[in-house]
């Protein structure tokens, strides 16, 4: 299994008990155990495509999972609720008139692209005994940090399915998906999406609270994945 995350913050808790891989990637950092990799690539759509195919080509893993921090969509969400990705999708691409809609990708013909449905499960019950809100959902992508109400909720509007947003999980869904590889993801809940937004907490947040979290589910599933 392969996990990915953007920033060490997020999976510091994760490779506490793993090697420094020998493997050298582009500017990647990785840890290999003997069920696990974990690779942290960096912010935003490019790095996790770039990371995800190195991880594709390089450890060819049974499946693939995105993990860090995400902003909430529903103004009832809270800090600290699990999202486990059944769907993921670019908000911010838009080929049309290549495509009939926003979030399309020309070259497949699909903007949604679903995550395997035996994977998700999986992380949801695990993450179900860690967060009994734990949910699962249609994850936003895009290159840019939500700081603004009239930004989320329009997003919100346009993707009312959608569960919480990110900078990652549906590039790392494309690439696994055009290798044929089975993935999903798990995202915790740091911030609200809107001018609340605080680095430094959220930073703090995610090294003392949601890296434990993504650590606690993936020693849990790792043996099923």
């Amino acid at each position: 299994m392969a996990v990915l995350a953007a920033l060490e913050e997020e999976a510091h808790a994760t490779v506490s008990h793993l090697p420094r891989s020998e493997t050298i990637g582009p500017r990647l950092s990785i840890w290999e155990g003997d069920q696990l990799v974990v690779v942290v690539g960096g912010v935003g759509k490019v790095a996790a495509s770039l990371a995800t195919q190195f991880v594709c080509d390089v450890f060819k893993p049974r499946c693939v999972i995105s993990i860090g921090l995400a902003g909430a969509l529903d103004k009832k969400a809270k800090p600290g609720q699990v999202v486990v990705a059944t769907r993921a999708l670019q908000h911010d691409l838009d080929a049309r008139p290549l495509t009939q809609a926003r979030g399309m990708i020309p070259a497949l013909g699909i903007g949604t692209i679903p995550a395997n449905p035996a994977v998700s499960e999986t992380l949801l019950r695990a993450a179900r005994y860690k967060s009994e809100d734990a949910q699962a959902g249609l994850v936003l992508t895009g290159d840019q940090i939500i700081t603004t109400r009239a930004v989320r909720d329009a997003l919100a509007r346009d993707f009312p399915d959608a569960a919480c947003l990110d900078m990652e999980t549906a590039s790392v869904a494309q690439v696994a998906y055009q290798n044929d590889v089975p993935w999903s993801a798990l995202r915790v809940i740091s911030d609200a999406a809107d001018e609340t937004f605080d680095l430094k907490g959220i930073i703090g947040f995610g090294v003392d609270t949601a890296a434990n979290l993504f650590e606690s589910i993936i020693q849990t599933v790792v043996d099923d994945l």
